[in-house]
């Protein structure tokens, strides 16, 4: 099954994209799998629609996982397997040993300083990542079955359109 997934980040992307489902958890988690325009990594992205962000596993081309690429968004359902979701910027990157780096602050500022940013998803935005912070202070971010996902072969995922 494919979903329809509607990219808005206000520095760069305005995108759809139809990508193919790899792991179906209802319509409030999901997953997909792409490679990053890089081509050197492949992002196996669940959307956890209801709490305000993704976490994507991050592989190298040959499989081995390398760090999560966790992503505050703003989402909803638009249609049937069709969602939009908004990058609300700030981004947290967490390590195989459970340190994490937080990116993309800057960006954040910028787009509130231009007035991108409505006030309600600036508010969003930074309860969603103090709740990320939180649970990743605890250890317990990274669901187990996102832990244990592994990446699907090359060959069979569909391409970003």
């Amino acid at each position: 099954m494919n979903v329809v997934i509607k990219k808005v980040k206000f520095t760069t992307i305005n995108k759809t994209y139809t990508e193919k489902v790899r792991d179906w958890r209802g319509r409030y988690c999901f997953s997909t799998q792409y490679a990053n325009p890089d081509g050197k990594r492949i992002f196996l992205t669940y959307y956890f629609v209801r709490k305000g962000y993704t976490i994507s596993k991050v592989f190298n081309r040959s499989g081995e996982f390398l760090y999560y690429y966790c992503d505050v968004m703003q989402m909803h359902q638009v249609g049937r397997m069709r969602y939009v979701m908004v990058d609300l910027l700030f981004d947290l990157i967490v390590y195989p040993d459970g340190t994490y780096h937080l990116i993309d602050v800057d960006e954040f500022a910028d787009s509130v300083e231009r007035g991108q940013l409505k006030r309600r998803q600036q508010v969003h935005a930074l309860r969603t990542l103090d709740q990320m912070i939180r649970l990743q202070t605890e250890r317990k971010l990274i669901p187990s079955f996102v832990h244990e996902a592994q990446m699907y072969p090359l060959n069979t995922y569909a391409r970003r359109l």
